[in-house]
């Protein structure tokens, strides 16, 4: 990418790019589900312009697009077979948001700054602070039983909260003399765990100990005074338990009972109701799949695939779902192998685009966020299906762009511009990345 061709991006194009990135980690929790259908309209903005071709050849060569459009087809490309009607076949634009991601991240390229990941920190920051806000009007001032609706699910509303909240201590983690350590960052974790008790949400808190045990051991691993952050950890132990007791005190443990819930589950414990609701979806889907595993049923006949194995008794709870609460088994139901295929591809992707970036001083920091998102996102679909519906595919799709590109170094003499209180870095080369 050279400083001409970045320059000659047009206003609206960056403008439209902004508004991508600050609708993806600032407001999702306030916007809700309108959040999906604004950043298409600023990803079709920043692509319906003639600069596409230039961002085209200027583009950093990344195996995150070759990922994406195997990830979209394999599921498309089942859907030829098991399309009944040729409005079957619409399913596949539910994985659109893959396919548009691609030239966003072209776009987003000349965006780059040596403050992206800082600035990615601070807005998602700002996004599980708006979701704590949210849910405690919801909740505490409604009245309301959970905080989402009507905006979003609660089950959406919890997960990027949490998500959030945990890519905010990213910022910590960028290396270079014109770094500046901001703690503050830290509560990020903190407030999106509070927005989740909020929720009700029991799914979303799976991820908490995943999602903290995955910061600790980085933080660990690039701090220079590790007992530093062994303290702060174990004052963060002591004060999430704190939380979770004064939560449940006050009223506030649904979301809590996912741990005994699981435990449950996993060591042959009674269980409840829409966990045993779950056990039977899961059982019926792993036996939908056995009888045509090639290429599934379809999306829209996932949860009909299952009814001939579940009991009768539940067969009208069961249609009454959209998905199979779980991931895997939603892709592996609704588009057989190639679906397995397609999920396993996502579910690494972001980890992988990164770790074939230029080890430059925000390296660590796109690391972590790429590892938060596919942690995060693993554990979120152990309960529910997340890519594959418009929110969390468009969520996932330009969250790895936006690490990927607007977390960068500029290049080749493109300016360097810092927040106040950094100094500007100089511009890097091919040699010195």
């Amino acid at each position: 990418m050279n400083a001409e061709v970045r320059a000659e991006a047009p206003a609206y194009v960056r403008f439209a790019s902004w508004g991508v990135i600050v609708f993806l980690f600032a407001l999702p929790c306030i916007a809700g589900r309108l959040t999906t259908y604004f950043i298409f309209l600023g990803a079709l903005a920043a692509l319906a312009t003639p600069t596409i071709r230039d961002a085209f050849r200027a583009r950093s060569p990344n195996p995150i697009d070759l990922l994406f459009v195997a990830a979209a087809a394999l599921p498309s490309f089942a859907f030829m077979f098991t399309a009944e009607e040729p409005r079957d076949l619409l399913f596949a634009l539910n994985f659109l948001p893959l396919l548009l991601a691609i030239p966003f991240r072209w776009q987003l390229e000349r965006l780059a700054s040596v403050d992206g990941a800082a600035m990615i920190s601070w807005l998602s920051l700002a996004g599980a602070g708006i979701a704590l806000v949210v849910a405690y009007f919801q909740v505490v001032v409604l009245g309301l039983d959970r905080a989402g609706q009507p905006l979003m699910s609660a089950f959406h509303f919890a997960d990027t909260a949490l998500l959030l909240g945990f890519i905010a201590p990213a910022g910590l983690f960028v290396r270079g003399p014109a770094t500046r350590t901001t703690w503050w960052l830290l509560a990020g974790p903190v407030i999106g765990t509070v927005a989740v008790l909020l929720s009700g949400t029991r799914g979303a808190l799976l991820a908490l100990p995943v999602l903290a045990l995955l910061l600790f051991c980085f933080a660990f691993v690039q701090a220079k005074r590790r007992h530093f952050v062994v303290a702060i950890a174990l004052g963060g132990v002591v004060f999430g338990a704190a939380a979770l007791i004064v939560a449940g005190q006050l009223g506030y443990s649904r979301a809590i009972d996912a741990f005994f819930a699981s435990g449950q589950a996993v060591f042959g414990g009674e269980v409840d109701a829409p966990t045993k609701e779950r056990l039977v979806m899961y059982w019926g889907a792993w036996q939908a799949f056995q009888h045509s595993p090639l290429v599934g049923y379809g999306w829209l006949d996932m949860v009909p695939a299952i009814i001939p194995y579940v009991p009768k008794d539940m067969v009208e709870t069961m249609l009454g779902f959209r998905q199979l609460h779980n991931g895997l088994i939603s892709f592996a139901v609704g588009a057989g192998l190639p679906g397995i295929a397609s999920f396993l591809i996502l579910s690494v992707a972001p980890l992988v685009a990164v770790l074939r970036t230029p080890r430059d001083p925000q390296f660590a920091a796109r690391l972590y966020m790429a590892l938060t998102l596919c942690g995060g996102y693993a554990v979120f679909q152990l309960t529910i299906i997340m890519i594959g519906f418009e929110f969390h595919t468009v969520q996932y799709a330009f969250m790895t762009m936006a690490i990927l590109s607007l977390a960068a170094q500029p290049k080749h003499g493109a300016a360097a511009q810092s927040v106040p209180g950094k100094a500007a870095v100089g511009s890097e080369t091919a040699k010195t990345a």
